[in-house]
């Protein structure tokens, strides 16, 4: 009988609990004290295999079981039966499961967290048309975080979006839905606590935050898929908490190399240009000029051109004479070339009907290759989950770009615009399956291919690989940034709040594209505002495609050149406290980047402020309106922040004069030891690490710095330097003990701050 269904428990476990009605399965899985797993599928559903969880940190090719344990600690609950159903005592949280429809609610402290919607919270017999449902509570003035790289306030309670890929390219960041990311995944923060939610699909999805009503239901939330089965994760705890336990459940966040911290260029006017050789020696050359510093160059795909067309793997030999040597030209000087890479093939491409004679498109029902819109023409993909197809991309990434000495990748435009259901992709062990279904997928295995060919290469080198689009699952493999934005003051306030979204999503080494990628020329002040802006990101990029055929570059404004020589060696000489950054972020699971809130359970703290965490020691803000120059930085609660030769309470709010033509004035949490690179900024500046303690008033605190190669796999064997500094402090002296828990010796360099007149003594 729709709209009543009767679950009856059919078999448990310490950790598990099944329960059937007629043909529906519904499984609860207790991961561990805080993480529970939600199943209800149908009697021979066939689940499609999971890549974005990870738990074990294994590189798969096949993806796996949804519904595995495997690499999960498990919980034995204590079970309670009650009126309704059963109740389970998890660590922090009891649950509640009324078997009548299977309705599901979660308690804090003896107050109701959340809940399935009652009477009905499931769409099992159509109830709510076609497609996969679950309905939950929606508790008045809620905020909810993450999704992604969704765009607008960082609070998305509220709206509605939209949960698959879309080649954005000029986007409104304050409006514009979707964008490039597929993560069915929030935290959820009300009067009684937080959760977060992580439904488990690879389809397309819609993600109601409360923007629907309906006179028959109380205020409710909704996910709606169109999976034929719901698989989903609940979290309990903290926002930070909830937020390291979706990581742990993806795996580990790739450590990226050190030179990728360092200012690394692009445009698409230099590889567009007839004669791109020249415009990229004349780069380098700008570059010893003015004498600033780079670690890489994006390299557009104006380098694969066939007329007007883009074709991956192709080199114009016009523009590139001898690209082994235009490489090399590049690796002399210490700058890493990222190439363009699309996993389309357009129609005219030279390779076209070789590969489709091969049969390694995704197909049409007759075995032809799906034919779509791709880059000014109609092409087809590369079906990934083809193992013909993988090893084929792989194949052309080493014989194409490593071969020649490029060592890094830049994979892109890889949305997979598959929306046709009857194209299909080779698929995985139960058979093809409609591409439509698997679009984030086909994104992970592309990245996956591009990652195998670049270890296979170098096998001693960590790779760096840039991927646009993609679910969680390629945070295990790639960094990535926010895609093709626009070049307005509005989309720089806008594309900041998209960064603190992706690093409350678990995409934590990002970063836009300074200055906005699509329009016109950015105005002097609002390159200088997005550089500034780019201090404090993992990536430090500026790329352009201008609406006149210019570059967006350092010098683009003769007289803002000074000014931007002061950012860029701002930025250099935070890349130490930044690379230290990034490993615990990857060792820890936590943001490089992120809200105050995250940390701080402070109720004057604004969820769209201008100012962020860097780390966990720095407190930056920056300027994100034209025309202004001041800001005012509120100081969370319950710490001492020091600026400069000033030291200030937290709980009080400071106004920062940060005029466009310099540094950016930041503050720094007291109880903490930053690593700076104190060397003259330049071209070719050898690094010069010196340690600056921020004391506490008293007490006692703890401070790590980790750096190695900045290249290899050896740090994983203790082949680096790994300080762990102890700081006492009273009201004399301040005393620092080293540690090296590393194989690396190092003499450290270590001052005291400049606002602090006390004793520094060392051992």
């Amino acid at each position: 009988m729709k709209f009543s269904h009767d679950f009856k428990l059919s078999e448990h476990s310490g950790s598990s609990r099944v329960y059937a009605c007629g043909d529906i399965t519904a499984r609860i899985d207790f991961l561990s004290g805080s993480m529970m797993r939600v199943a209800l599928f149908r009697d021979g559903c066939k689940m499609l295999p999971t890549f974005t969880v990870d738990p074990q940190n294994e590189f798969l090719t096949e993806g796996r079981d949804k519904l595995s344990l495997d690499g999960f600690p498990l919980f034995t609950p204590k079970v309670d039966e009650t009126a309704e159903g059963e109740r389970f005592s998890l660590g922090t949280v009891e649950a509640e499961l009324d078997t009548h429809n299977f309705v599901l609610s979660y308690k804090k402290d003896g107050k109701l967290l959340f809940a399935d919607r009652a009477p009905l919270a499931y769409n099992f017999q159509n109830e709510f048309g076609n497609g996969t449902y679950h309905y939950i509570t929606r508790e008045k003035g809620e905020k909810i975080y993450g999704l992604g790289d969704k765009g607008g306030s960082v609070n998305k309670a509220g709206r509605t979006f939209r949960i698959e890929t879309s080649d954005s390219m000029g986007y409104d960041a304050e409006t514009s839905d979707p964008l490039y990311k597929h993560v069915p995944f929030y935290m959820c923060e009300n009067s009684v606590g937080c959760y977060g939610i992580y439904y488990d699909t690879s389809d397309s999805s819609v993600m109601d935050l409360g923007r629907e009503i309906n006179n028959y239901y109380p205020a409710f939330k909704f996910f709606k898929s169109d999976d034929d089965s719901l698989v989903y994760y609940v979290f309990f705890g903290s926002k930070l908490e909830i937020l390291r336990q979706y990581c742990s459940v993806c795996g580990k966040q790739t450590l990226p190399p050190k030179w990728s911290f360092d200012y690394c260029a692009s445009t698409m006017a230099y590889t567009d240009a007839p004669n791109s050789e020249e415009k990229m020696y004349e780069f380098l050359k700008k570059l010893e000029t003015l004498n600033m510093g780079c670690g890489g160059f994006y390299l557009s795909s104006g380098y694969t051109s066939v007329g007007n067309l883009r074709c991956v793997f192709n080199w114009n030999y016009d523009k590139f004479p001898d690209p082994a040597k235009f490489i090399e030209r590049f690796n002399g000087e210490k700058i890493h070339l990222i190439p363009n890479i699309k996993p389309a093939f357009l129609t005219s491409h030279p390779m076209y009907d070789e590969i489709a004679e091969k049969g390694l498109f995704v197909k049409n029902d007759d075995g032809t290759p799906f034919v779509t819109e791709f880059w000014d023409g109609m092409g087809s993909y590369i079906d990934f989950t083809l193992p013909e197809g993988f090893k084929f991309w792989h194949d052309n990434v080493t014989e194409k770009l490593l071969d020649f000495g490029i060592d890094a990748t830049w994979n892109d435009n890889n949305e997979f615009d598959i929306k046709d259901t009857d194209a299909v992709a080779n698929g995985f062990k139960d058979g093809s399956v409609k591409a439509s279904r698997i679009r984030p997928i086909l994104t992970y295995l592309m990245v996956a291919s591009s990652y195998s060919a670049q270890t296979e290469k170098y096998p001693g080198k960590r790779p760096f690989l840039s991927t646009r689009s993609g679910s969680s699952a390629v945070r295990r493999l790639a960094t990535t940034w926010s895609g093709d934005n626009f070049t307005s003051f509005n989309d720089l306030r806008y594309c900041h709040y998209i960064g603190m979204t992706m690093s409350l999503s678990g995409f934590f080494f990002y970063g836009h594209d300074l200055g906005g990628f699509s329009g016109d020329m950015p105005s002097r002040e609002l390159l200088l505002r997005w550089m500034q802006h780019g201090i404090f990101e993992p990536r430090f990029t500026i790329h352009s495609w201008n609406s006149d055929g210019s570059a967006t570059m350092p010098w683009s404004y003769p007289d803002a050149v000074p000014a931007a020589r002061k950012i860029m060696a701002e930025r250099k000489k935070l890349i130490p406290y930044l690379y230290n950054s990034a490993f615990l972020s990857a060792e820890n699971d936590v943001p490089m980047t992120s809200p105050l809130f995250l940390y701080y359970d402070d109720k004057e703290i604004d969820c769209d402020s201008a100012s962020f965490l860097v780390g966990r020691d720095i407190l930056a803000a920056c300027i994100l309106d034209e025309g202004v120059n001041d800001t005012e930085v509120y100081l969370p609660k319950n710490e001492i922040w020091y600026l400069n030769d000033r030291v200030y309470d937290g709980g009080t709010s400071v106004t920062l004069n940060i005029p466009p033509d310099g540094e950016v004035p930041y503050f720094v949490r007291g109880g903490s030891v930053i690593a700076y690179d104190e060397a003259l900024y330049g071209y070719k500046s050898a690094e010069k690490l010196r340690f600056t303690v921020y004391p506490l008033r008293s007490g006692s605190f703890k401070s790590e710095f980790f750096t190695d190669d900045g290249e290899s796999f050896a740090y994983k064997t203790g082949d680096c330097v790994h300080l762990r500094f102890t700081v006492d402090c009273d009201s004399e002296y301040v005393k620092v003990h080293i540690e090296n828990i590393g194989k690396k010796t190092i003499t450290p360099d270590i001052v005291l701050c400049g606002a602090d007149d006390r004793i520094l003594t060392v051992e």
